[in-house]
């Protein structure tokens, strides 16, 4: 039988591949402002969902449908995926992105080490490594902070882009490279209509409170194996996703009837769909590595991991970091990446 840390490392692998892959399929798609698009992923994670509950009921163990919890994890990763738009449309996805993946890797950090929330402090074996590799990770971000992707649509305002990202250091700000237009698409939206010193701070503000939900939303998922140590991991998915696949259906519907009609795209619904399966498979592994691992070391590795998958997408098939410049950046983040991850790894 394979023991806890070798399923926390290969959780935080899983995590990685399939977080810095999951957007891969709507990446030549129009997604609109994103509220159908978010919702239509949220029916591809709570399927996912459903399968994690089938195979952690398949162990003979007890079952948990639901946990209160769940819902509070689910809610607080929606609510920080809900404010990408506006950081976005505010600050850019340049420095949006810096801000909510340093946040975020920084608020998992420091929970565990600090027994946050009512968490056990997390006790590694090499403390000096564990805040070495912490270091490293933050660094390499900083790194991709200086990396000029080539954009096909690079005339394209980016208030055209509204795909939701997670913790991925290249996407195209223009949103897609598709053909379609629409004045609806066009139109300067609330946020841009802020007076520049108030949009800064406002996308900001968004951009840190964003990645802080990010890094606590596994919170109550701790909470719950503190209580029950020998529950299976999967066993609080079920509950934990029905609570992101709530929160998009209540805004996707208060949406609808705010202001009608919504922007759905047909052909992006499956892509969608498929992009919300990857994202449920790859919190499936971040999961069971926060829960091996702990937070302190799980949580970093597989939040950061996906940098380097997305990366490798954007070079190889998208084709959007080129130059002598971009790659030399990349590859000292890259290096940076790797010290941490490692240090991390080692430091348990």
């Amino acid at each position: 039988m394979v023991n806890a840390q070798v399923l926390g490392y290969i959780g935080a692998a899983v995590a990685s591949v399939f977080f810095g892959s999951n957007y891969v399929p709507v990446k030549n798609f129009p997604t609109g402002n994103g509220i159908a698009f978010a919702w239509v992923m949220s029916v591809g994670i709570i399927s996912v969902a459903y399968v994690a509950m089938f195979i952690a009921g398949s162990d003979g163990k007890n079952l948990y449908l639901f946990d209160p919890w769940g819902l509070l994890g689910g809610t607080l990763w929606s609510l920080g995926n809900f404010c990408v738009i506006p950081i976005v449309k505010t600050i850019g996805l340049g420095l949006g992105l810096l801000l909510w993946c340093c946040c975020s890797i920084v608020a998992g950090f420091f929970t565990g080490k600090f027994g946050l929330f009512g968490l056990e402090k997390q006790v590694v074996s090499h403390p000096a490594m564990n805040w070495i590799g912490f270091g490293c990770i933050v660094a390499a971000i900083v790194f991709f902070f200086f990396i000029k992707p080539t954009l096909e649509n690079e005339d394209t305002e980016s208030n055209s882009y509204s795909s939701i990202v997670d913790d991925y250091p290249i996407i195209n700000e223009a949103g897609y490279r598709g053909s379609i237009q629409s004045s609806k698409l066009t139109e300067k939206s609330f946020f841009e209509r802020i007076p520049q010193p108030m949009k800064t701070m406002l996308g900001i503000g968004l951009a840190i409170f964003s990645g802080i939900m990010y890094g606590v939303n596994m919170v109550p998922m701790q909470l719950w194996k503190q209580s029950d140590p020998s529950a299976n991991p999967l066993s609080f998915i079920f509950c934990h996703f029905s609570g992101i696949f709530i929160f998009n259906t209540i805004v996707f519907f208060v949406y609808a009837i705010i202001k009608r009609p919504p922007q759905v795209f047909p052909q992006t619904m499956l892509p969608s769909f498929f992009s919300g399966v990857l994202w449920g498979i790859a919190n499936c592994g971040l999961m069971v590595a926060t829960q091996n691992l702990g937070y302190t070391v799980g949580f970093p590795m597989g939040a950061s991991g996906p940098m380097v998958v997305s990366s490798i997408w954007s070079v190889v098939y998208f084709k959007e970091i080129q130059g002598v410049k971009n790659l030399l950046i990349l590859l000292i983040s890259f290096l940076f990446l790797g010290a941490g991850i490692t240090t991390l790894a080692l430091s348990g």
